[in-house]
This record gives structure tokens, sequence and C-alpha cells, in this order.
């Protein structure tokens, strides 16, 4: 499979390529695996049955197509062939789930609040938006460079990698940064919209509700109410207040 690993990695990225409603990314999916499917079937009728097989629906995450194309050239390698749809079905349904997971509900949000944290306290500078890219696409092109290899190296063991305690050591930090990120961003945009009240009766009004708010996120966070519920509340508030509070001030 020497040199697979790079083709692979480069034809996933036309994945959504011919998308369609019935069976979804299986031209993507097939020109992605294709590279493997020429080294496992020299001859060429056999070569077609594999493509042939591979054209039924296929959807998962984007950025694990390469390591879904290594599984499955694995796959071809060790079982029948009947066998293998039925398999590789079971194995993207799982990689969709895990992907979802790790890119859309860990890795985006703290790319998006820690880029918008560096917009905000430099300005509107270039380097939120630099950060942003950064954040995101270290991880997802680092899955997607080795995916294939990955799956092609440990096959169907790859899914217990998702569910190891290093996997969830590593989603707990990205909360916690998320959260910090929140937490700080918060407070830019307190201490920001405490400044253009300075002078006005707005700004004793703010020092004295800021605690309240935060006082009340404590409770609701011993009482057990989930963290992200938390700091929607507790930024609805905030802005509310500014809301309010400003529209007073150029009442005054």
């Amino acid at each position: 499979m020497k040199g697979v690993n790079r083709r692979a990695f480069v034809r996933s990225f036309f994945l959504e390529t011919l998308w369609n409603y019935e069976k979804m990314q299986n031209l993507g999916f097939s020109y992605c695996v294709y590279p493997a499917l020429e080294r496992l079937y020299p001859d060429q009728n056999d070569r077609k049955g594999a493509v042939s097989r591979h054209l039924e629906a296929v959807n998962t995450h984007p950025s694990m197509a390469p390591l879904l194309a290594g599984l499955t050239a694995r796959l071809e390698h060790d079982l029948e062939p009947a066998t293998v749809i039925p398999y590789r079905k079971r194995v993207m349904s799982a990689l969709a789930a895990h992907g979802d997971r790790i890119f859309w509900t860990h890795v985006k949000p703290l790319a998006a609040v820690w880029a918008s944290l560096v917009s905000f306290c430099l300005f509107g500078s270039a380097l939120g938006s630099a950060l942003l890219l950064v954040v995101y696409n270290i991880p997802h092109l680092v899955m997607r460079a080795g995916g294939f290899r990955w799956g092609w190296k440990d096959g169907l063991q790859v899914l217990q990698a998702f569910k190891s305690p290093r996997t969830e050591a590593a989603m707990l930090v990205m909360r916690g940064a998320t959260a910090l990120g929140l937490g700080l961003l918060a407070g830019a945009v307190v201490l920001a919209s405490s400044r253009s009240y300075e002078g006005t009766m707005a700004q004793p009004t703010l020092a004295a509700c800021m605690p309240g708010i935060g006082g009340i996120a404590l409770i609701l966070l011993r009482r057990r109410v989930s963290l992200t519920v938390v700091i929607y509340l507790t930024a609805l508030a905030a802005v509310t207040l500014f809301v309010i509070l400003q529209g007073g001030t150029s009442v005054g």
C-alpha cells in the first residue's frame, strides 16, 4: 500500500463530489478508495466488481473519509467480498458519529470561540480569522493525512481508540478550553461596555448586576444544570442588560 495513503488523502477532498440524495457520498468515496482497490485487485474484472460493490450508499464525516477508505481496504483484504459491505456500513456509521462529535461538537466551537476572542480584543484583526483556520484545520488535516494508513494498519481496532480514556481526556480539555474562551470573551465584552458607560449611572448598575448574574450562574451549576445552558443563559442576560442600559444612556 505504499503511496496509497497520499493518494487517498488528496482524493478525500472530493468526497462530496456528485453527492446525490439516493446514495449520497458513494461516488466520491469510490474515487477515494480506488487506489487501494487497484493494489488489491490487479485483475481488471475483479477490480470492477469491487468498485461496483462500493457504489452502494455511503455517508460519513468528511474528515473520516481516508480512515474509512483504509478500513474498507483492510476488510477487502481480510474478508469474503460478500461480507465487506455489511461491515463497511456499520463502520461508516460509527465513524460518522465520532467525526461529528470530535469536529462539529468540540473542535469547531473551540476554534470559533478563541478566534472571536482574538478578533474582539484586537479590534477585528485578521489574526482571529487565521486562528480559526489553524485551530480547526490542524486536527482535521492530521486525521485526513494519516487516516488511510491508520485504518489499513489497525483495521476494526481503530474504533476502540475513539472510546479510549485518552480520547475522552482530549474531549474534556477541549470543552474546558471552550468554556474558558467563552468566559474571557464575556469578560472582555463587560470591560469594553463598562468603559463606554464611564461617567453615567450605567457603570455602577453594571458593577452591581454582573456579580448577581455570576451568582445565579453558580447556583445553576450547583443544581447540575448543563454548562452549555448556563453559558448561553449568562450571555443572554448580559446582552439584555447592556441593551437596556444602552437605551437608558441614549435617552439620558
